[in-house]
C-alpha cells in the first residue's frame, strides 16, 4: 500500500473514531439527564408543588377565589395540554380569560391571550396566533415579567419556523437567548434554546437541534418543570433517529414509556407527535409493520383533534413508508395530500419540497404532464417565498431616510431662527415682501379658483364615467361572472406558463369585491390572500397597473368614492371623517392628501360644489 493511501486510511479511521466518540459522549449526557429525571421522580414527595395532579388543582380551584383562581386555571391549562385533550385545555383558558377580565387582572388576561395564541398555533392557524401575539407584545417586558415574555417570544419564533420564515425565526430565538444570558435568567435562557431547537429541527440541522434541546432539558430539570419532560424526551428520540443513532432513539422512547408508568399518560397532543416519531424510528429500522401501526394512530389523532400543522408531516411520513414498501402510487397520493394540507396553513416550504419530490416520482412513472405541472409549481413557490431579510433591510433603509429628512428640516429651522435673531431688519423686509406676496396671492386666488373649477368639472366627468361603468357592471353581472369564470379557467390551464396572469386575474376579482376599502389593506395582507409574496405582487402591480402599490390603492378608492358621491346625496352630506373611513383611510389628512394628489382639489371643495350645483338645479326646476 502506498504511503499516501495509508495516510488517508488513518485519517478516515481517526474521523470515524471521533464521530463515534462524540456520539457516545452525547449519549452519555442524555443518559445522565434521564437519570436526573428519575431521581426527581423518586423524590417527588420532596417536590410536591412540582408534581401536582389535575385532581389536586381541581380541588384547589373549587376553594379559590379571585386572582388565585385565575392562576390555578393557568396551571390547569398546562397540565391538561400535556395530560389531557386540547378541548378541555381551551375550556380552562376561556374561564381564566373571563375571570381575569372581570377582576381587571391584566397580567392574568395577557397570560390567557398568550395561551389562546398557543392553542391557535397548535391548530395550524398561524395568522390568528400571530395576531394574538401582537395584542400582548409591547405590554410586557422581560424585566417585569420574564416568564411571560420568554414564552411569548418562543411562540413567535415557532410561528415563523412553521411558516418557513426561517430568518425571522432564527433572529427571534437568538435575541431571546441573548436577553436570557445578559439577565442571567434561567427561564429565558431555557426558552431561547427551545426556540432554536425547533428552528434547527425544521431546517434539518439535527445535530444543532439536539444540542439546543439538551441544553434546554438541563434548565428544565434544574427548574423542575415536570410537564415538559415528555415533549423533551420525545424530541431527543426524534433527533437521535434523524442522526442515525437508532439505539439512542430506542433508549429515549423506552424511557418515555417508563415515564408514562411513573407520572401519567400524556394526552393526544403529545401522544400524536410521539407516535409519528416512533413511526419514523421503526421505518429507519426497516420494521415497516410497527412503523405503519404507530403512524396510523398518529394520523387518527391529528385529524380527530384538528392538529393541522402536524397533518402535512404525517402524510409525508406515510408517503415515505409507501416508497419503502414499493407502493409508488400510494406515495404520490400522500405527497399530493400533504401539499393540500400545507396550503391550508400556508406552509410554503412543505409545498416547495413536496412538489420537487413529486417531479421525480412522476418522471419515474413516465407522466410528463404531471412532471410539468409540479415542476412549474415548484419553480413558482421557489420564486415567490417571502424574502424577509430583504424586506427588513428595505424597512430599515426607509426609516433611516426619514430620520435623515427630519434631521435636515430641524437644522434648517434652527438656522432660520438664528438668522432672525441676528438681524432684526430682516423682519421689516419680510413684512414688505409679505405685502407684495399678498397682492400676488389675491391674483393667484382668482387664477386658482378658475383652475379648481376646471378640475372640479373634470372630476365630475370622471365620476360620471365610473358611475356608468358601475351601472353596466351591475346590469351585466351574470354575463360578466360567467365570462370571468371562463377567463379564470383559461388562465388556470395556462398557469404553468404565465403565473403573472393568475395573480392579475385574482387581483381584478378582488377589485370587484372592493377589497381596497378595508383600512387594513396592505401589500403584505394582499400578497397572503393571493398566496404569493409582496415583492412579486408589487412587480405585477407596477407592470400591469402602471403604478406603485399605494398609488394603485388610492386610485381604486378615489374612483369608487367619486361614483358614490355623485349618486348618493345622503352619503356626500355625511361628515368628511366618516367618508374618509368608509373608503379605507384611517385619518382625514391622509384622505385629503390622496384625493388632492389624484384630482387636484380637496374633497371638501368637490362636495361643496356638487351640493351647490344640486341646489341650483332644484331652484331652476
Amino acid at each position: 500500500m502506498k504511503y499516501s493511501s495509508k495516510i488517508l486510511l488513518l485519517l478516515f479511521a481517526c474521523c470515524s473514531c471521533s464521530l463515534f466518540y462524540g456520539q457516545q459522549t452525547q449519549q452519555d449526557s442524555i443518559q445522565l439527564y434521564f437519570n436526573q429525571i428519575e431521581e426527581l421522580i423518586d423524590n417527588k414527595d420532596l417536590y410536591k408543588d412540582d408534581f401536582v395532579t389535575i385532581d389536586f388543582l381541581l380541588d384547589k380551584k373549587g376553594k379559590a377565589e379571585g386572582i388565585e383562581k385565575v392562576d390555578i386555571l393557568h396551571q390547569l391549562f398546562i397540565l391538561n395540554a400535556v395530560y389531557n385533550s386540547i378541548d378541555v385545555t381551551k375550556k380552562y383558558n376561556d374561564e381564566a380569560m373571563q375571570l381575569a377580565r372581570t377582576l381587571n387582572y391584566k397580567e392574568g388576561e395577557m397570560e390567557a391571550k398568550l395561551r389562546d395564541a398557543y392553542l391557535h398555533f397548535i391548530g395550524g392557524d398561524f395568522n390568528t396566533s400571530m395576531r394574538l401575539y401582537y395584542e400582548v407584545d409591547g405590554k410586557i417586558s422581560y424585566e417585569k415579567n420574564p416568564m411571560l415574555y420568554a414564552r411569548l417570544k418562543n411562540l413567535k419564533s415557532d410561528i415563523h419556523t412553521e411558516k418557513g420564515e426561517y430568518d425571522m425565526a432564527l433572529e427571534t430565538g437568538l435575541n431571546l437567548l441573548d436577553i436570557g444570558e445578559k439577565t442571567k435568567n434561567d427561564f429565558i435562557i431555557m426558552k431561547g434554546h427551545a426556540a432554536l431547537s425547533h428552528y434547527y429541527l425544521r431546517i434539518e440541522n439535527y445535530s444543532k437541534a439536539l444540542s439546543h434541546c439538551l441544553t434546554e432539558l438541563h434548565y428544565i430539570i434544574e427548574q423542575r418543570i415536570v410537564p415538559l419532560f415528555f415533549p423533551k424526551v420525545n424530541e431527543i428520540g426524534r433527533m437521535s433517529t434523524k442522526l442515525n443513532n437508532l439505539e439512542g432513539a430506542v433508549a429515549a422512547y423506552s424511557f418515555f414509556i417508563k415515564l408514562e408508568k411513573e407520572i401519567s399518560l400524556p394526552g393526544s397532543y403529545v401522544q400524536s407527535i410521539v407516535y409519528m416519531n416512533m413511526a419514523d424510528l421503526y421505518m429507519a429500522r426497516r420494521e415497516f409493520k410497527k412503523s405503519q401501526n404507530y403512524l396510523s394512530r398518529a394520523i387518527i389523532l391529528n385529524y380527530e383533534n384538528d392538529y393541522r400543522f402536524r397533518i402535512p408531516r404525517a402524510l409525508i411520513l406515510q408517503a415515505e413508508l409507501s416508497l419503502h414498501t414499493k407502493d409508488t402510487t400510494a406515495a404520490i397520493l400522500n405527497y399530493e395530500k400533504s401539499i393540500t394540507a400545507a396550503e391550508n396553513i400556508n406552509a410554503f416550504d412543505v409545498i416547495k419540497s413536496n412538489s420537487h419530490i413529486l417531479v421525480g416520482l412522476y418522471k419515474k412513472t413516465q407522466q410528463p404532464a404531471k412532471v410539468y405541472e409540479y415542476k412549474t409549481l415548484y419553480d413558482a413557490i421557489k420564486d415567490s417565498l417571502f424574502s424577509n431579510e430583504k424586506e427588513q433591510r428595505i424597512i430599515i433603509l426607509e426609516a433611516r431616510r426619514k430620520i435623515k429628512e427630519v434631521t435636515q428640516k430641524q437644522k434648517i429651522l434652527e438656522l432660520e431662527n438664528l438668522a432672525q435673531k441676528a438681524n432684526f431688519n430682516t423682519i421689516k423686509i419680510i413684512l414688505l415682501f409679505s405685502l407684495m406676496i399678498s397682492g400676488f396671492i389675491v391674483f393667484s386666488y382668482i387664477k386658482v379658483k378658475k383652475k379648481n373649477k376646471l378640475l372640479y368639472q373634470r372630476t365630475i366627468e370622471l365620476a360620471e364615467i365610473h358611475l356608468k361603468i358601475e351601472d353596466n357592471l351591475s346590469k351585466n353581472y351574470i354575463r360578466t361572472e360567467t365570462e370571468e369564470g371562463k377567463e379564470y379557467h383559461k388562465t388556470h390551464t395556462a398557469i404553468d406558463s404565465n403565473i403573472k396572469n393568475i395573480i392579475l386575474c385574482r387581483l381584478e376579482k378582488l377589485e370587484k369585491e372592493n377589497f381596497f376599502i378595508d383600512s387594513n389593506c396592505n401589500l403584505h395582507q394582499l400578497s397572503e390572500k393571493l398566496k404569493t409574496n409582496s415583492k412579486y405582487l408589487s412587480q405585477v402591480i407596477n407592470q400591469e397597473k402602471g403604478s406603485n402599490f399605494n398609488n394603485y390603492i388610492n386610485e381604486l378608492r378615489i374612483n369608487y368614492l367619486l361614483a358614490k358621491l355623485l349618486k348618493d346625496v345622503e352619503y356626500r352630506n355625511s361628515k368628511l371623517s366618516y367618508i374618509a373611513v368608509s373608503v379605507g383611510y384611517n385619518n382625514l389628512n391622509t384622505f385629503n392628501a390622496a384625493f388632492k394628489k389624484r384630482q387636484g382639489i380637496l374633497p371638501s371643495y368637490f362636495i361643496s360644489e356638487l351640493n351647490n350645483e344640486s341646489e341650483m338645479r332644484k331652484s331652476y326646476s
